[in-house]
């Protein structure tokens, strides 16, 4: 009896629709140009070609993804309390203005720096569009602020999806996969 009834537990809060799969490939693409900005920003003074290109790249994603979202390409969640939907709900907006927001303020310091933001593997740049010099140590410094910040909440991110694998033990992870 008590086996049917956890059973019947977990079929409440089985979540059974994926999202499409090119919302699934956006996801993980922006999950691997976050990996690889990670990993390769400590060479920026070195060139730093594939942190420029996964920089760049992210911003280029976002938009197709939020049409997605706006779209509602989303399958439904998992019942939750209000407190947990909210938080996930702000967790996913920040993720999605991060993945903005930090590679623009990577670009505000280059430029800052009297630069052009060089596209990665090519002959070209891009220069400022408008006057930005004079602030670069700043803009650089919160590039670096943002992108720990950035960090700390995909940390959430991930374990609130395997909070929701091992502990809750519904689909919701599946969903992504």
């Amino acid at each position: 009896m008590m086996a049917a009834s956890r059973q019947q537990e977990r079929a409440m809060v089985r979540v059974t629709a994926r999202y499409p799969a090119p919302m699934r490939a956006l996801h993980w693409l922006s999950a691997a140009l976050v990996v690889v900005a990670y990993i390769t920003a400590e060479g920026m003074e070195d060139g730093g070609d594939w942190h420029v290109a996964s920089g760049l790249l992210l911003p280029a994603l976002f938009l197709p993804r939020l049409l997605g979202h706006l779209l509602r390409c989303v399958p439904p969640a998992a019942p939750s309390s209000r407190p947990q939907a909210a938080s996930a709900a702000l967790v996913h907006v920040a993720l999605l203005l991060f993945v903005v927001v930090q590679p623009l303020l990577g670009m505000a310091a280059i430029w800052a720096e009297g630069h052009a933001v060089p596209v990665p593997f090519t002959a070209w740049a891009l220069p400022a569009p408008f006057p930005v010099t004079g602030w670069g140590e700043a803009a650089e410094d919160a590039h670096e602020v943002v992108g720990n910040v950035f960090y700390a909440v995909i940390g959430l991110h991930v374990l609130a999806a395997l909070w929701h694998r091992w502990v809750r033990r519904d689909d919701v992870l599946q969903r992504m996969l």
